[in-house]
């Protein structure tokens, strides 16, 4: 590849999706924020910055109905969008199961490794990442409608609701950890990569191709 082509930048999130992605990331922080303020006995500090105990338990459910309304808002809105975000979300091919034993390795040493090729828009570890939050919201989002009328059901259900709702928040906090870490730039295989999102859209043609080579290809046709 020449110096020009890979100085060259592939654009793989257009301004919809990065102001989108922004909206629900805010979301997203401040519900976790105030989420793990209430657990248990509560964790006061938090708790303080949403003004005590109940206020933090009521901006809870708030931004937790908000975030179900903003989906339901987007699948309407976008409906082929979300159809393509599902679909590319579970499609896997069992020969990218190279790619999940070429990935330590990349991770480790990407100046020497390269993963190994797969064909969708996301690689398999991304499917895995939109899969377990998909999951976990949907949990969270039913468990919590249901503690949201705690007298309409027999306390069994709350209970169980209750210990469901935890276990999703931290499988929840787990993704989006992995998530922030890898969109960091921090692991030095996956620097620029933060640009993809926040930096314009626009990610170098080199690392597109070593990250999403389907997708790249694709890209560069269409550019």
């Amino acid at each position: 590849m020449s110096e020009a082509r890979a100085g060259e930048r592939l654009l793989r999130n257009r301004p919809a999706a990065r102001r989108l992605h922004a909206g629900l990331y805010l979301l997203v922080l401040a519900l976790l924020a105030s989420g793990i303020a209430v657990l248990g006995e509560g964790i006061r500090p938090l708790e303080g910055v949403f003004g005590g105990h109940v206020a933090s338990a009521r901006a809870h459910r708030a931004l937790g109905y908000a975030l179900i309304g903003a989906a339901g808002l987007v699948a309407m809105a976008r409906p082929r969008a979300a159809g393509r975000f599902l679909a590319e979300s579970v499609r896997f091919r069992r020969s990218e199961l190279r790619w999940f034993a070429s990935y330590p390795v990349f991770v480790l040493r990407p100046s020497r490794h390269a993963p190994a090729r797969h064909e969708g828009h996301f690689d398999p570890g991304q499917r895995l990442f939109n899969l377990a939050v998909v999951a976990a919201l949907l949990a969270l989002s039913a468990t919590g409608v249901l503690m949201s009328f705690p007298r309409a059901f027999v306390p069994a259900v709350f209970a169980w609701s209750l210990r469901i709702h935890r276990v999703a928040t931290w499988v929840f906090v787990a993704a989006v950890a992995g998530h922030l870490l890898v969109a960091s730039g921090a692991l030095r295989a996956y620097r620029g990569v933060w640009r993809a999102m926040h930096g314009g859209g626009r990610v170098r043609r080199e690392v597109a191709e070593r990250l999403w080579p389907a997708w790249a290809e694709r890209a560069e046709r269409e550019d």
